[in-house]
């Protein structure tokens, strides 16, 4: 064991004797509660955020499917643990490089400095894992710690990107699906002429918000129950296509029903509050792709050993 390490035992996955206040429980929460103060004004920032900003929205969500993977997974993580003086250097490394990072926040995009503030956070997080359970642990729990990374918001930029990536792909599937449906239409860029009406794929149509949340979900569900790693990211890879898709079935659903139902879904309800509709339809291809690949990579290698015996 490495100098300056302390060996623990676990039972059943957690510590033995002292349970939740054992020292390395105390050390981990005393050193997050350290980082959400040295962080708190991007922390606050953000989270206020989540609440009205599409961009902010995943730190409603990834630090608590972090914590349910930590503790679902709690008996194979806190198996073999100890503590690491070469973490605590990593961790003070972190807070000195985001007190530089502040010195230079006027001389930075406020968006990138908040992104590079929350991306230093969540490192801050794994490093304090890794000092108060140890490098096996911190190992074992890579993906539940890796997942934290979700939560930093992308820069402007990079967002700008990503809509304008989505707006042009859903305006492009969405073409397909009226030409399958023999609806005449001509389309320039993101603007489609109907026979009746006219429609604008706008950032706020691109599903942004939607789409991040399905990315989330689609992760989560192939780290559990997928085996192989190219599995996983054959999963990955197909969620960009879901989530185009997604989103140019429900612009040609709006559009469908406005030209021949009622020009009222156009700007109705189902248009702004229907998105729940399409997410659950794109959810549940999602499963089935899942449960697809499942298909493919056969039992697990112990099944398969306890039915050959």
């Amino acid at each position: 064991m490495p100098a300056g390490s302390q060996k623990l035992t676990v039972e059943e996955g957690r510590l033995t004797g002292q349970g939740w206040f054992a020292a390395p429980n105390i050390y981990f929460f005393g050193l997050l509660a350290l980082a959400a103060i040295v962080f708190i004004k991007p922390l606050i920032f953000v989270i206020s955020g989540s609440f009205t900003e599409d961009q902010y929205s995943q730190m409603l969500t990834v630090p608590p499917l972090s914590a349910a993977l930590l503790y679902l997974e709690q008996k194979s993580i806190f198996v073999h643990l100890s503590f690491s003086r070469l973490a605590a250097v990593f961790f003070a490394a972190l807070i000195f490089l985001f007190v530089g990072l502040s010195f230079l926040k006027g001389e930075v995009d406020p968006s990138v400095y908040i992104s590079l503030s929350i991306l230093l956070f969540s490192a801050c997080c794994m490093a304090a894992f890794w000092f108060s359970y140890g490098s096996k642990a911190a190992w074992a729990a890579m993906f539940p710690l890796g997942f934290l990374v979700l939560m930093t918001p992308l820069p402007d930029a990079w967002r700008e990107r990503v809509i304008t990536f989505l707006q042009y792909g859903s305006a492009v599937v969405t073409d397909w699906f009226f030409s399958v449906a023999n609806i005449p239409f001509s389309r320039d860029g993101v603007i489609i002429v109907l026979p009746s009406v006219t429609i604008e794929i706008a950032q706020e149509c691109s599903g942004i918000r939607s789409s991040l949340v399905l990315f989330i979900a689609g992760i989560v569900l192939g780290h559990l129950f997928l085996r192989k790693i190219q599995s996983k990211g054959i999963l990955v890879l197909l969620l960009i296509p879901l989530t185009i898709i997604k989103n140019a079935l429900r612009i040609f659903a709006l559009s469908t029903l406005g030209m021949y139902v009622n020009p009222s879904f156009l700007s109705g309800r189902l248009h702004h509050q229907g998105g729940i509709v399409f997410f659950a339809i794109a959810f549940l291809a999602l499963w089935l792709m899942v449960w697809v690949l499942q298909k493919i990579e056969g039992r697990p290698a112990a099944v398969n050993t306890a039915t050959q015996s």
